[in-house]
């Protein structure tokens, strides 16, 4: 029994005293574990080898893909950038050739509208103004051709007998012929109206007889020829293409037969150059009209001149010279 005790109290002693051994302090364990943890090693460096190498790989050809994906992306970007860009300057360049196009176009519109306007038929205005131009140059030369025929001539001595045969003849028309464009009838009446011819003078010695007569036949001369003049003039402008009927046609160019409706129809749309250049060739209308007025205004100042000087001629001679050259008989107009 003591020894079944003793034996219970070793086997406790020794329980009490057994701790844990560990692997290291083991005979064969450190060799073991490390042989263990080398293979371990190498199999884990291998993995990671392994693995690095496949995520280097999967990397570079990741890596590849994206940046061929990119190089592709820019690719196809930077041509739908140069579809766009060649899209839209091929639209900026065909708006332009349409801008440049319209210009041109609006520009020869506008030039058309410009410069075809030229006021209401120019050419009809530019031949009535050479006539109305050649009518009143032709004047003298026409004035000239009436006052020919007129038998008392300025300086001229001859027959009466003439001038007294056409009197009697019927052949003096009335001053109608003045205004009717007649040239012949016009001659007729300022030949009536001039008078007849004065005489040749028997005496023709310088005596003081024929100087008084000379200068007596210088007087009468000085009216004859004025009032022959005149006449003459007034018969140029009255003829059927003298000036009078020149600058009616001139005037009927703008005016017409409606008022002026139909030129202000005419010019209502052109440019305004049009409308100015009608205004000027009016201007230069009214000038010339003007011009002719200020010669007929001179002519009948030199006829009211010629008229007084008659007048205070016939006031102081208290006389005027029978048609016969006989004597003096006393004038009309006597002075009180």
């Amino acid at each position: 029994m003591i020894r079944r005790i003793l034996l219970s109290g070793l086997a406790v002693a020794a329980i009490g005293a057994v701790t844990p051994v560990q692997a290291q302090t083991c005979f064969g364990v450190e060799a073991r574990v490390n042989v263990a943890t080398s293979t371990l090693t190498t199999a884990i460096t291998g993995a990671i080898t392994t693995t690095e190498a496949s995520l280097i790989t999967q990397e570079i050809a990741e890596r590849a893909r994206l940046l061929s994906a990119v190089k592709v992306l820019t690719a196809q970007s930077a041509a739908g950038s140069d579809q766009v860009s060649n899209g839209f300057r091929a639209s900026s360049e065909a708006l332009a050739t349409t801008v440049v196009t319209q210009e041109q176009r609006q520009a020869v519109a506008q030039a058309t509208h410009r410069y075809g306007s030229v006021g209401y038929d120019p050419c009809g205005s530019n031949t009535k103004a050479q006539g109305l131009y050649t009518a009143m140059t032709g004047s003298p030369a026409a004035r000239q051709q009436i006052v020919t025929p007129v038998r008392a001539q300025p300086g001229r001595y001859a027959d009466p007998k003439d001038w007294v045969n056409d009197m009697t003849s019927g052949a003096a028309p009335d001053g109608a012929a003045l205004y009717s464009g007649d040239a012949q009838g016009a001659s007729k009446f300022i030949n009536a109206v001039v008078g007849p011819p004065d005489n040749r003078p028997q005496d023709t010695a310088a005596t003081a007889t024929s100087d008084r007569d000379r200068l007596e036949k210088t007087g009468k001369d000085t009216y004859r020829s004025m009032t022959a003049v005149v006449l003459a003039d007034i018969a140029a402008d009255y003829r059927a293409d003298g000036p009078i009927a020149q600058a009616r046609n001139l005037s009927t160019h703008w005016q017409g037969n409606d008022g002026g409706a139909a030129w202000a129809a005419g010019v209502a749309g052109q440019h305004d150059r049009g409308i100015i250049q009608d205004a000027v060739r009016m201007e230069a209308a009214n000038l010339a009209l003007l011009a002719h007025q200020i010669k007929r205004g001179m002519r009948t100042e030199a006829t009211a001149a010629a008229l007084l000087l008659a007048m205070v001629n016939a006031r102081l001679t208290n006389s005027v010279p029978a048609v016969n050259r006989g004597s003096l008989t006393p004038a009309s107009f006597q002075a009180p």
